[in-house]
């Protein structure tokens, strides 16, 4: 759901991007190391203590044998992550070890972890022990304070310009809420509903970020797990660093809609494609300066 933060954790200890790592969902967890590794910890801010001394998150972490590290669940947030030295090594099922616990696809098991489950891990890639404590970041993507307004920019869709012109205003004017049933599929957001004037459509493709308008006119920004086809107005499609934001944002947490242009979505989207890049020179340079 946070993939900027998984990119993270993953540069911390060493690991291509898209390495599988563990993704923690409000509640806590507990690992026990079968072998001495390295991990980081990233996204939604927990306290991470390993062998009970409270360690930082966004830093690469020596993990003796044996010792058990602890991350509590997150206040200001809903997905944290916890990336280990040359990844979690389950078979690929499509070419990805995702867990599909909805269709019990992949992962191990194909569900969530439980209790006294044990991880394959890939070989890591080696890192001098100097380089490794030097394998640092500072939270700046920390999540804002709750009461916070959310402001999610989106670029205007298929359906936008087929919409009653007062949907236009009411959609960018005014301010909703996140509802407290969001999932991985889709955030709904409570509000004055939508009147998109749009009566009958065909079913069509939908994307990470559309914003749908179902008939309650109350609108949803599809996710991870969306469905791929949808019948209701789409009228846009928010940019994806702001449906990571949205995704860690809690219950009743307020949002607005900003349009923009196709020239600005595609600058962002200029920064979201070289995020990785970009983390990873700033570790470099930090390790030659120590070096």
């Amino acid at each position: 759901m946070d993939s900027f933060a998984l990119a993270r954790a993953n540069c911390l200890v060493g690991n291509p991007a898209a390495a599988a790592g563990i993704e923690i969902v409000l509640a806590g967890a507990a690992f026990t190391a079968a072998s001495p590794t390295a991990i980081a910890v990233t996204g939604a801010p927990v306290t991470v203590s390993i062998d009970g001394q409270v360690r930082p998150m966004d830093a690469c972490l020596h993990v003796p044998f044996g010792v058990t590290i602890e991350i509590s669940r997150s206040d200001a947030g809903n997905y944290s992550y916890l990336a280990i030295a040359g990844g979690i090594s389950t078979p690929p099922v499509f070419g990805s070890r995702s867990t599909v616990a909805r269709e019990a696809l992949g992962g191990l098991n194909g569900g969530p972890l439980q209790p006294g489950d044990t991880l394959p891990l890939g070989v890591p890639i080696t890192v001098t022990p100097a380089a490794r404590t030097s394998r640092q970041l500072g939270r700046t993507h920390r999540e804002t304070p709750q009461a916070g307004l959310l402001t999610l920019r989106f670029l205007p869709g298929i359906h936008y310009q087929r919409a009653a012109p007062g949907c236009h205003e009411t959609l960018q004017r005014q301010e909703f809420r996140v509802s407290g049933a969001a999932n991985r599929m889709a955030i709904p957001l409570s509000g004055s509903p939508l009147d998109t004037g749009v009566e009958q459509l065909w079913s069509e493709a939908t994307i990470y970020g559309s914003i749908q308008v179902p008939p309650s006119g109350e609108p949803l920004v599809l996710l991870n797990d969306r469905q791929t086809m949808g019948g209701y107005p789409q009228l846009g499609v928010v940019m994806p660093i702001d449906c990571v934001r949205l995704a860690q944002a809690q219950a009743g947490r307020r949002i607005r809609f900003e349009a923009i242009s196709p020239d600005r979505a595609n600058e962002i989207l200029w920064h979201c494609n070289h995020y990785e890049a970009t983390l990873v020179a700033a570790l470099e340079r930090r390790e030659n300066l120590l070096s």
